[in-house]
């Protein structure tokens, strides 16, 4: 599964936001238990990040909340993924939602688009 994931979240750090949801959603339907929830958070992050793409903002807050809501119980790091990173850019992006759907901005800013991370591993 870890090699999914790479490829998930080098497909999410280009932008490829529909390809990584797609990754993702293949790895939650063989995902078991606290994995499965894992997975789903990771593909409704990826889906969120999509629909921002697409300016669909409601639709795209309502994805990242349930997201949100559901990578905070996997720590700072799960299966060498650095939840707390993505967790941060997720936060920021629903702050930009809102200040675009109060009409405080006219626009998304698209710079403030996260990268999601690998932990770095120890060499043996």
């Amino acid at each position: 599964m870890e090699h999914v994931l790479e490829k998930t979240v080098a497909a999410f750090n280009q932008r490829a936001y529909s390809m990584a949801a797609e990754l993702a959603e293949e790895a939650c339907q063989q995902a078991q238990g606290q994995d499965e929830a894992f997975w789903l958070g990771l593909n409704e992050t990826c889906q969120g990040f999509a629909l921002i793409m697409d300016n669909r903002l409601p639709q795209a807050e309502k994805k990242l909340v349930a997201a949100m809501e559901k990578l905070r119980h996997f720590g700072y790091r799960y299966n060498n993924f650095e939840v707390t990173s993505a967790l941060a850019g997720v936060r920021k992006a629903v702050e930009e939602i809102h200040l675009v759907r109060e009409r405080h901005k006219k626009t998304f800013d698209v710079t403030l688009l996260p990268q999601l991370r690998m932990a770095a591993k120890a060499d043996d």
